[in-house]
Formats: structure tokens, sequence, C-alpha cells
């Protein structure tokens, strides 16, 4: 195995709660070195004592926070942003997710910042951004998910707006902001300079609604909720069968007449009614006494088992697969087959179960990942490695300046 493409890399890191905590995760993950500073004043991330959790820690802290080092520091205080400015006068990569003005109060923030490290790359990942009329606001996922209309789409048509099922907007605006860091990278390498990076969850959702933004572009109408189908592509759904739920999608003319004949459905590959994904969706569901596309699909399918479906359909490369549960999904054995399921051995809560790391790259160990840090356990070691000796350190604990652990002192 090649060493972690990100070695060498120092990030001096920011980010609370989920927001921006997934981002700097995958980069701790493919090897960049990961300082989290966190505010024992206020017991650490917020994530530490964040459900699902049991007496000695909490899971979810334990995921988003895998593999990074913990420093214990009281920003507000100024020994506190003196120490903080060291270490990023030696990073790489500052990131933050703070609402906009936060870190400039304590003189952390990226104009200064760059004052003494003038190559910093400083990279924040926000609800809302650190501009615009809300960037002062202190956004969320469900916020984020509110305000760019993903709400409104998600759901079934006689229910209300929906939030998604997990903290979706955080999760995918955390890949961009990882992304955004690489390529910022790539560009100090080539050019000496740093850069600002200013990443909104919102922003990043609001890319991830596609067909529902060309409606509304285009048409001038507003998308409706559909559940789990789609007016555009049919049939592109989750149906009940003998033993769970089984999702299929057929996206193309050419597709619909494979599923056909896989199901022995051969009367309507030409059927004026079912011949084009227009005309699917114009008669997807049962209505007026005229029996939908949907209905005869759940009829065929409801005496099968997933497996049965699977085996017809998978010969014709025809999209489809079992609805899983989240327990059943960590046994799943193709997931498993992509060490996609890992066991960690975490420092505060014992052996857990995450998921693995979704990006693959040949030559590039996919299992390898550490736990996250106890609370401020990597205080003393790094305030060495930039010049304090014990006795400074023992001083600035014994003001609240810094936290180490009691052996350390």
């Amino acid at each position: 195995m090649m060493t972690k493409i990100l070695d060498g890399i120092k990030i001096i890191d920011f980010t609370q709660g989920h927001t921006g905590s997934y981002g700097t995760m995958l980069l701790a993950d493919f090897g960049a070195e990961v300082i989290k500073i966190e505010d024992h004043t206020k017991g650490g991330d917020v994530l530490r004592g964040s459900f699902p959790k049991n007496e000695r820690g909490s899971a979810y802290h334990s995921y988003m926070n895998r593999g990074k080092k913990s420093v214990c520091v009281d920003k507000t205080l100024k020994e506190g942003q003196t120490f903080i400015m060291k270490l990023i006068e030696k990073a790489d990569v500052v990131c933050d997710s703070f609402a906009a003005g936060e870190l400039e109060k304590y003189n952390i923030g990226y104009e200064a910042a760059r004052k003494v490290n003038p190559e910093i790359i400083y990279a924040s990942h926000t609800g809302f951004g650190k501009t615009g009329s809300l960037s002062s606001s202190a956004g969320c996922d469900l916020t984020s998910e509110a305000l760019c209309g993903l709400m409104q789409v998600t759901g079934f048509p006689d229910g209300g707006p929906t939030a998604h099922g997990s903290r979706i907007a955080d999760q995918f605006g955390g890949h961009f902001f990882a992304a955004s860091i690489v390529m910022a990278l790539m560009v100090k390498n080539e050019t000496g300079k740093g850069q600002q990076i200013d990443v909104a969850s919102a922003d990043c959702m609001l890319t991830a609604l596609e067909d529902c933004l060309a409606e509304a572009f285009m048409k001038g109408v507003t998308f409706h909720r559909e559940g789990n189908g789609s007016r555009s592509i049919a049939p592109y759904d989750t149906f009940e069968v003998k033993d769970g739920i089984f999702s299929t999608a057929v996206s193309t003319n050419s597709q619909w007449e494979k599923f056909c004949k896989a199901m022995k459905m051969e009367e309507f590959i030409d059927d004026p009614r079912y011949n084009s994904n227009e005309a699917r969706g114009e008669n997807y569901y049962t209505e007026n006494g005229r029996v939908g596309l949907r209905d005869i699909i759940a009829d065929k399918f409801k005496d099968m088992t997933r497996q049965e479906i699977i085996n017809l359909l998978a010969p014709w490369n025809i999209p489809s697969g079992p609805g899983l549960t989240v327990q059943d999904a960590f046994e799943d054995e193709h997931l498993n087959s992509r060490n996609m399921v890992l066991d960690v051995e975490d420092k505060t809560i014992g052996r857990i179960r995450m998921p693995g790391i979704p990006i693959k790259i040949s030559g590039v160990d996919d299992r390898a990942v550490k736990s996250a840090p106890k609370l401020g356990e990597d205080t003393a070691k790094i305030a060495e490695e930039f010049g304090y000796d014990k006795n400074k350190l023992k001083e600035m604990s014994e003001k609240g300046v810094v936290m180490c652990e009691r052996s350390d002192l």
C-alpha cells in the first residue's frame, strides 16, 4: 500500500457538531493530521454529548471525528488566542463551521490567519455561508434543507414537507468541503498561494435538487412531492414484495423493453400508455377508474421475494435491489465486501461499528481508520511540538487556558 495521499498536511479544525466535521474526517481518513480545537469549558465538541451514546461516550462523535487529534484551548482568552495562532502559523489548512464574524471576535479569523501564514487555506463549512443576509445566523442541517426547497419536495403527496431521514445537507456539504480543500491544496502546491473557501450546506443541497429545479425554471410550476416515485422516470419506485421492500428504476425505453421481457410483461412494451417515459409517468397511478402502471407492477411483485426479482432483472442490467433496514445494511454482503462496514476500537466507548470510507482509490487502504480522540488527548504533545515546556503548560492549564490529560502534567 502507498502512504496516505494527504500525509504531511496539517489541518487546524474548529468545526463543531456535524457541519464540517464529516469533511475533515474524510481528510483524516486519507492521512491529513487534523487537530481538532475544542473548548473544554463547554465540554468539548457538542457531539461528545450527542445521541446515540452510552455511559462512556457518543457513537455519533466517534464516527464524525475518527482519526483526528484533540487540543483543548479557550479561544476567548488572549493567551489561548496566541496559542492558536502558533498552530495556524505552521498549518496548511484552517477549518471552521461558525457563522460569519464569530472567530473574528477572537482575532483568529481569516485575515488574522493570513498575516501569520500567507499561504494558509482557510475553509469554512456553515449552514448558510459566510456572505449573504443569513450569514450571521446559526444555520444547521434542518434549516439548510428548508431554505433550499428540499423539504418541499420530500415526502408523499398527501403529507407535509419532510426533512431527509439523515443529516443529508451537512453530509453532502461535507463532501464538497473536503473536495474544495484538496483543490485549494493543489493550487497552493502550484502557486504557493492560499485560499479562502466558503461552503454552505444550503448551497450544496440546492445543486442536488436536479429535475425539481429544471421543472421550476422551465415550466414555472411547483414540484409536487412524489414519495419514492418520479413523474419523469417510470417505473422508478419501491414496492412491497413477499419478504420486504424492493426498489427498481427504469430510465429509458430500451430498459422498459428489457424490464417487460424479464417480467413476462411483453404485452406492455408497445402499449401507447407505457411506450415512453412521458406516457408511463402520465399513466403511472390508478385514477378515474383506470388501473395505473404502478398497480400493475405491484401486483406482479407482491408474491415474489426480493431475490427472485433480482434473479430476473439482473441479467438484463435493470437497476434494482432490496430495501434494507439500517441494521440489515450493516450485515449486507455487498456493502461488507466493499469495506463499507468497519469495526473500530474507539478509545472512549470501545468497539463500534461505523460506515467505512466511500472513496475507493487503488493502492490506498480503505480499512485503516483510527479512533476519535479523547477530550484534550493531544494538547500536551502538540503544545510541546510548538515550544511550550511542561512548566508553562502546567501554568496555562491552571489558568484554564488549555486542558490536558492529568497524566501529561
